[in-house]
C-alpha cells in the first residue's frame, strides 16, 4: 500500500472514531433532555396528589403545595366552592371531566414547572385534568405571576380562564381541538372569564396608537377583543367562532378600528 492509501485510511478511521464521539455525545444529551421533561411531567402530575392541604367536591380536587391554616385554609375552601360552583356556568362544561387544581406559592418553582407560563396552565389526558397556578393568595383571591407587569389577576377569574381550555374540547375531534387557531382559544377563554390581565382602557388606547407592546398579556388583549367584537357586535356564539374558519385575526382587528374607542370599551365591560 503506498503513502497515499495509508493515508486516506488512516483519515477514514479517525472520522469514524470522531463520529462514534459524537453519536455517543447527542445520545447523552438527548437521555439527559428526555429525563429531564419526564422529571418535569412527572412534577406536574403527582404534586398535587402530594400537597398538604386538599379539598375534593365531586369531580374536582383542589391542592395548595403549601400547608395551609387557620383563616388561608378556610378562603381556600371558600374558593374551591365558588369555583365549582362558577365552572357549571361555563357554555362548554363538562361534568364528566375530572380536574385536579395545583396552587403554588413559589413563584420561581411554578415557573419552572410551567416553562415561563405566567399565571396557569391547563394539562389535559382525555377526561383527566391537572391545573396549575402561580403564586396564590385565598384570602385576596390573587393569583401572580413573574411578569414586570399586569401580572396580578383574580384567581376566580383565572380558574374560570384555565377550565374553559379543558372544557373547549367539548364535541370537538381530537384533530379540531389541537388546531384551534391561539386567539380563538385564548380569546374564548378571556371572555369567559370576562376580564384581562392587561388593563382594557390602557389596551385600548395602545390598540388605537399602534403602540408595539409585544408582551403576552397585550397579545391576550386582543385576542379578548377580538372575540368581543365578534360575540357582542357580529352576534356570533363561541361555537360559531370556533367553526367558521374564514376568519381572520388581522382583518378583525382592522374592522374594529372602525368603530368608536367607547362602543369598543361597551363590549369589554
Amino acid at each position: 500500500m503506498d503513502k497515499r492509501g495509508a493515508s486516506k485510511k488512516m483519515f477514514k478511521l479517525k472520522k469514524r472514531k470522531t463520529n462514534k464521539f459524537y453519536e455517543k455525545i447527542e445520545t447523552y444529551v438527548l437521555n439527559v433532555v428526555l429525563i429531564f421533561l419526564l422529571g418535569i411531567l412527572s412534577f406536574r402530575f403527582f404534586l398535587p396528589y402530594c400537597a398538604p392541604t386538599k379539598h375534593k367536591i365531586e369531580n374536582m380536587t383542589f391542592s395548595s403545595v403549601k400547608k395551609l391554616e387557620g383563616n388561608n385554609f378556610e378562603a381556600f375552601l371558600q374558593r374551591a366552592e365558588f369555583i365549582f360552583e362558577k365552572s357549571k356556568e361555563n357554555p362548554f362544561y363538562d361534568s364528566s371531566k375530572k380536574i385536579v387544581f395545583c396552587f403554588h406559592s413559589n413563584k420561581k418553582f411554578y415557573s419552572f414547572l410551567s416553562f415561563g407560563k405566567s399565571l396557569g396552565f391547563a394539562m389535559s389526558f382525555g377526561k383527566f385534568n391537572v391545573i396549575h397556578f402561580s403564586e396564590t393568595d385565598f384570602v385576596n383571591n390573587t393569583v401572580t405571576g413573574r411578569a414586570k407587569k399586569y401580572n396580578v389577576r383574580k384567581l376566580d377569574d383565572s380558574a374560570v380562564h384555565e377550565l374553559t381550555h379543558v372544557y373547549l374540547s367539548k364535541g370537538l375531534s381530537v384533530i379540531d381541538f389541537l388546531f384551534i387557531p391561539v386567539w380563538k382559544n385564548e380569546g374564548i377563554a378571556e371572555c369567559i372569564a370576562s376580564s384581562s390581565s392587561y388593563d382594557i382602557k390602557n389596551g385600548l388606547e395602545n390598540f388605537y396608537k399602534d403602540v408595539n407592546d409585544k408582551s403576552k398579556q397585550y397579545e391576550y388583549f386582543k385576542y379578548r377583543l377580538a372575540v368581543s367584537y365578534l360575540t357582542k357586535k357580529k352576534n356570533l356564539s363561541y361555537d360559531d367562532v370556533l367553526k367558521f374558519k374564514q376568519l381572520k385575526f388581522k382583518d378583525i382587528l382592522e374592522e374594529i378600528k372602525q368603530y368608536d374607542k367607547d362602543v369598543v370599551l361597551s363590549w369589554l365591560e
